[in-house]
């Protein structure tokens, strides 16, 4: 197997962040973390390397017990292949600090750029009194979504939708309240229990309910605008995929499925291939970080499921490990437990052609 079965789209966006990256060190070992198992020549290939270059630093990582070598067998060819592949140790290298990028001054410049395509949004939040430190975070984010959203109509019914998306964030509910509104421990409890509904926040900031169900609750839930949403009656709770929570959580899905993938590969079965007790440990990984709290866990725990199944098949399960990826979900009680969860289920086992999108979580009560 020479690189993970994953989309084109995430191999090319892996393959350009690697390109990008000033040490060659930690670009081969960036390469074999994120696709897996690799040939001397395919990482020649996808380093942009020589060569020499790329065998001085697998010897040089080697040595350090950084890398090793694997016979591993190609799932489609049944070949065995001798393959570089990042240990442990390896990865903790790659980990202990953030990687330094070629472009850094390109970001710096195209953030100074939508701050300056943002002033009307800005001085709108100022007038309706928003915190600073609140339209802060809300520029951070509307920079990482970048062109998509200048595309869409700058008013005051899409300032006041993403206004109520980040009042209703779940990272708003808890730490990041104590950030940004500097509450203690007891107060930020208080906090997580207070919550203006779609009602109550359209009467307050005067603006019509259809224009938030519409831009909030469906235009910006599109996966190329990044943000999630869980729906459990009158309450939304939303987050973006490149906030704390969601960096956090789509990293710990890919990293148990890259587990799952090593696991099968290596013949190791001692762990349960059991999606629903995937998705719990990660819950729960997230509640000990303090990301999410108790009162959310189960909602939070059925996307997870759902966005596991979807992370599964973009990196190829059905190709590589289509009967367990099956069993998964075929043994899967809790995804039933939400609409999309439920459509999620009907595609894999049995082909229906439906449309699903799996950044919104609909519980079924």
């Amino acid at each position: 197997m020479e690189s993970w079965n994953i989309s084109n789209k995430l191999k090319n966006d892996l393959l350009k962040k690697a390109s990008n990256i000033e040490d060659n060190s930690r670009r081969i070992l960036f390469i074999l973390r994120n696709l897996g198992p690799q040939r001397f020549t395919n990482l020649i290939k996808f380093s942009n390397l020589s060569r020499s270059t790329v065998s001085k630093y697998l010897n040089f990582h080697t040595k350090n017990k950084n890398v090793e070598q694997r016979l591993i067998t190609d799932g489609q060819s049944n070949k065995k292949y001798r393959c570089y592949v990042i240990t442990e140790k390896g990865m903790e290298k790659l980990g202990e600090e953030p990687l330094r990028l070629k472009d850094e001054l390109y970001l710096i410049n195209e953030l100074k750029e939508n701050v300056r395509k943002l002033e009307n949004l800005i001085d709108f939040y100022k007038e309706i009194s928003v915190e600073d430190p609140f339209i802060i975070h809300i520029i951070r984010i509307i920079s990482k979504i970048g062109d998509n959203f200048f595309k869409l109509q700058q008013d005051r019914d899409l300032y006041l939708s993403l206004f109520y998306i980040f009042y209703n964030s779940i990272l708003g509910q808890g730490a990041f309240a104590r950030k940004y509104w500097h509450l203690d421990d007891s107060s930020s409890d208080q906090f997580k229990g207070y919550k203006l509904n779609l009602d109550q926040f359209c009467e307050v900031y005067k603006v019509a309910i259809e224009a938030i169900n519409y831009l909030a609750r469906f235009k910006l839930l599109k996966s190329e605008f990044g943000f999630y949403l869980i729906k459990r009656e009158n309450n939304d709770f939303y987050f973006h995929e490149e906030d704390l929570l969601g960096t956090t959580t789509l990293r710990l899905i890919k990293d148990r499925l890259i587990d799952e993938i090593i696991n099968l590969q290596e013949g190791i079965y001692e762990m349960i291939y059991d999606l629903d007790i995937m998705s719990h440990e990660i819950a729960d990984q997230l509640k000990e970080m303090g990301l999410i709290w108790d009162a959310i866990k189960d909602q939070f725990q059925l996307l997870i499921l759902n966005l596991i199944v979807k992370s599964a098949i973009e990196m190829g399960f059905l190709d590589i490990e289509r009967e367990k990826l099956m069993e998964g979900v075929a043994q899967s009680k809790m995804l039933t437990f939400s609409e999309e969860g439920v459509i999620l289920k009907e595609i894999i086992l049995n082909g229906a052609k439906s449309e699903i999108n799996l950044n919104i979580l609909t519980l079924i009560e």
